[in-house]
């Protein structure tokens, strides 16, 4: 019997992850089940239980995709990896976390939003989901690159901050933390208040960076 070529098994693995997407855009990505799943790619329940045995997988196939869009990690190293000095470095940091946000809200947000917030309140379920995950998760990683560059640029002294170094760190992370969590439920759920209409990314990114010029002396 002809072995199963493996392009056709990578094929069905993206076709299901794609169905799950599918579905997860429609309802709660934390109520969505394998019978959904099922349902939405047309294959039989042993077809696609080959491929995915539980939802916790399907769950760890979602979020490795929505890490590995545009080779994000790669491009964070390339940055700091570069010979520019620490202001350039900055700079490029800054663009990757604006390129990459933006390609999220108009695909994952809305599913890592819901797990994300659904596996906080859950540890056992987000143990679960995280054993199976594959990718570097991007924006942990960039923080901790920018929190790198910073420190170490300011030991080098070519940062000059106002007020202690790891404060600045604490600020500009809670601030990107902030900024993905009130344009998520500003665009992927049409929350707004009487100042906060329709959010933009982008200024909201470009204006921390502008900030954290301020905060380093610069």
């Amino acid at each position: 019997m002809p072995k199963v070529k493996e392009e056709y098994l990578v094929e069905k693995k993206k076709e299901i992850v794609r169905a799950a997407f599918e579905v997860c855009k429609r309802k709660p990505a934390y109520d969505v089940t394998m019978s959904d799943i099922v349902a939405e790619t047309g294959m039989s329940q042993g077809g696609v239980y080959k491929y995915f045995n539980n939802i916790y997988s399907v769950y760890a196939a979602l979020i490795d995709e929505a890490n590995l869009m545009g080779d994000q990690v790669k491009q964070i190293d390339k940055v700091m990896d570069s010979d520019a000095d620490a202001r350039d470095k900055l700079d490029g940091l800054f663009a990757v976390s604006e390129s990459f946000f933006s390609d999220m809200l108009i695909s994952y947000n809305k599913i890592l939003f819901e797990l994300g917030t659904f596996c906080v309140q859950n540890p056992a379920y987000d143990k679960r989901i995280n054993s199976e995950t594959t990718a570097t998760p991007v924006f942990p990683y960039l923080a901790s690159r920018l929190a790198e560059l910073i420190v170490k640029q300011t030991q080098a002294g070519d940062f000059h901050p106002i007020v202690p170094v790891q404060d600045v760190v604490s600020f500009v992370i809670s601030s990107f933390d902030g900024i993905i969590r009130d344009v998520t439920l500003n665009r992927c759920y049409g929350i707004h208040t009487d100042d906060m209409q329709d959010l933009d990314e982008k200024k909201l990114i470009h204006c921390l960076y502008l900030s954290t010029l301020k905060l380093l002396g610069e």
